[in-house]
């Protein structure tokens, strides 16, 4: 497509900072024994298209869906309440972007575990776009970004406190920050998010129950 030609080297510096335009990433403790992560990853076909690989070779160890309109990653990892709090959590996105990287898992007491995001440690991966580079184009670039965001969710059997924003129910806690943050020179991606869940129902007297 001609109009991308001359923000190529924008669109490169920024695949190398996010590796994604959408990334929607999830912890789910639902079940009070394990942790399930994914994430899904997702871009424009066009972009796709420039990066000259195949499926496999762009969502490796991954499920990869290729359509007219984009391309979807989606990369999954388990492990225990026990192992995570003990060894971490596992890989669950790619090499080059693995949230889970950035994630602190702590014990509060039996039934409550508090999870970390410390966004300054995604935000010193990959190569800022040099201002230089944008060719005087970074207006239209934002504007294409405008709508697209890196997404985390924490979901649980009850979210007893966090810095994101709480569902109806109180199952789950999210965060989103745009994409086009990430052009920033230093990029300002907020405090960290931080969540604290209750993994399983806890009753008094087998009757009051939380």
């Amino acid at each position: 497509m001609r109009f991308l030609s001359p923000v190529l080297p924008a669109l490169a510096g920024l695949m190398m900072l996010s590796a994604c335009i959408d990334a929607d990433v999830t912890m789910d403790f639902s079940d009070g024994e394990t942790m399930q992560g994914g994430v899904e990853t997702s871009f424009a076909r066009e972009l796709f298209d420039m990066m000259g690989k195949s499926p496999a070779d762009a969502c490796p160890g991954g499920e990869a869906n290729l359509t007219k309109k984009d391309f979807t990653c989606r990369t999954h990892g388990e492990t225990t309440i026990a192992k995570l709090l003990e060894q971490g959590a596992p890989q669950i996105g790619q090499n080059d972007f693995d949230p889970a990287a950035a994630a602190r898992f702590e014990r509060v007491d039996d039934n409550h575990i508090r999870i970390t995001f410390d966004f300054s440690e995604l935000s010193k991966n990959g190569k800022k776009p040099d201002p230089e580079d944008l060719g005087g184009m970074e207006d239209m670039i934002r504007a294409a970004l405008a709508g697209h965001s890196f997404s985390f969710h924490i979901r649980a059997y009850k979210i007893t406190s966090t810095t994101g924003t709480l569902s109806e129910d109180g199952t789950e806690a999210s965060l989103v920050i745009p994409v086009a943050t990430f052009l920033d020179p230093e990029p300002d991606l907020g405090p960290a998010f931080v969540t604290e869940v209750q993994l399983k129902q806890q009753c008094t007297l087998w009757i009051f129950c939380d």
